[in-house]
């Protein structure tokens, strides 16, 4: 953190040029995190005698081109979820090969588009299996289970494990999915599953829960499947009391499952992973301006330009992000709400936070938005999208425009 701050002081006045807010990239943090999934890749591959292990990034979290880019550079693979991804995906230089699209109750049309690009589908349920089954038999496909575990997130809109959940197929209804598979003479390849987002150490253990129960249902059910992806989910710290994610321990818990799975079910080929928040998240800091303060009812309020349609995690899911000043001029220490630009009471980014009493005119920095920020933002009330910039030491680069009001009311019909 303290070289990226070093970095923003460094590159301040051209950062200013941009407007408020704006999304910061540090380059040197993504670069180093898609090393280390490289590295966690190797780790794991060098213990199953031939057998693949691929990461796919995965642009929900963050799709700018020169993201992606560092993502295609370091031999990682991609997955995405919509049109648009996969133009983009393309565009970065991902090949088809190094493509999944993991879909989630798409039209006839998006299917065609998929079919016809060539590009290895992982369906949700047996109906979208149905559907493509119609369309397109005699074809390859992946399908998501439902491992039925409890799944692993901090809230429970990222959990996608479990009886609450609106994913993949569960246990019980496997037998139709066969049926269904085999009436469409389908070609199933591969088995996905996923139990949620943002776990660390203390929650390796129910990932790992959640991994031998998908193995198991592998073993009980399907035969001649070849790839087994196993989601993702990994977390990052967003408080200083956390630690990262020991990625060494959990390629030690992985190497043995995985290579005893490997050593009894003869026809696997490959074992994916699908990675989002942990490339970008640490690199991503949001830099806005405090507009006003106040005290009412015996509370702070500092009210800032960074609203719930630039960063809308601490509304949606309760997150939280560490946020601080870039210079404070006070030292008077308080306690405070930390809220935006929007007539929302849920638009607030930090809740009782202490911090110095900022003066109107600061500079402030949430931290840890590198990931499901941007990708997430909004036009909502009118407010436009940040750019996005790209931070070196000494200099900066746009990798994505600041919305205008003309581009913002480009496609209404007068």
């Amino acid at each position: 953190m303290e070289n990226t701050i070093k970095k923003i002081k460094n590159n301040l006045q051209e950062i200013m040029k941009y407007g408020s807010p704006v999304y910061l990239y540090d380059e040197d943090i993504l670069i180093d995190r898609t090393k280390q999934m490289k590295q966690f890749k190797e780790n794991i591959e060098n213990e199953l005698n031939g057998i693949l292990v691929n990461i796919h990034y995965s642009p929900k979290a963050n799709n700018n081109p020169k993201i992606l880019k560092i993502v295609t550079e370091e031999g990682l693979y991609v997955d995405c979820m919509s049109p648009l991804e996969l133009s983009i995906n393309r565009k970065c230089g991902f090949k088809n090969e190094e493509i999944l699209y993991v879909c989630n109750n798409i039209d006839k049309e998006e299917m065609k588009l998929i079919h016809d690009s060539n590009i290895l589908i992982c369906l949700d349920s047996i109906s979208q299996v149905e559907t493509w089954g119609k369309l397109y038999p005699n074809t390859d496909i992946m399908i998501r289970i439902n491992p039925g575990t409890t799944g692993v997130g901090h809230d429970e809109k990222v959990i996608t494990s479990g009886k609450e959940t609106k994913f993949g197929v569960c246990e019980q209804n496997i037998p139709e999915l066969l049926n269904t598979v085999k009436k469409y003479d389908l070609n199933l390849i591969g088995i996905h599953q996923h139990l949620g987002s943002l776990f660390l150490d203390d929650k390796i253990d129910e990932y790992m829960d959640g991994v031998k129960s998908g193995l198991r249902i592998v073993k009980k059910y399907f035969k001649n499947i070849k790839i087994i992806d196993l989601g993702g989910g990994f977390g990052v710290p967003y408080k200083e009391s956390e630690k990262p994610l020991n990625l060494d321990l959990l390629a030690s818990k992985l190497k043995v499952e995985l290579k005893q799975f490997a050593d009894e079910y003869l026809s696997i080929k490959e074992f994916k992973f699908e990675i989002g928040r942990f490339i970008p998240c640490e690199a991503g800091i949001l830099m806005g301006n405090v507009n006003a303060i106040k005290c009412e009812n015996d509370t702070y309020w500092i009210g800032t330009d960074i609203g719930m349609n630039e960063l809308v995690r601490p509304s949606m899911y309760d997150s939280y992000h560490e946020i601080t000043l870039l210079e404070p001029r006070n030292t008077q220490i308080i306690e405070a709400n930390i809220c935006g630009n929007i007539c929302e009471s849920g638009d607030i980014i930090g809740k009782n936070r202490t911090l110095n009493l900022p003066s109107v005119g600061d500079i402030i920095l949430v931290h840890n938005a590198g990931a499901y920020g941007y990708s997430m933002a909004s036009n909502y009330t009118g407010r436009p999208r940040p750019a996005e910039i790209m931070l070196y030491d000494n200099s900066t680069k746009l990798i994505r425009k600041r919305d205008t009001i003309e581009s913002m009311e480009e496609n209404i019909v007068w």
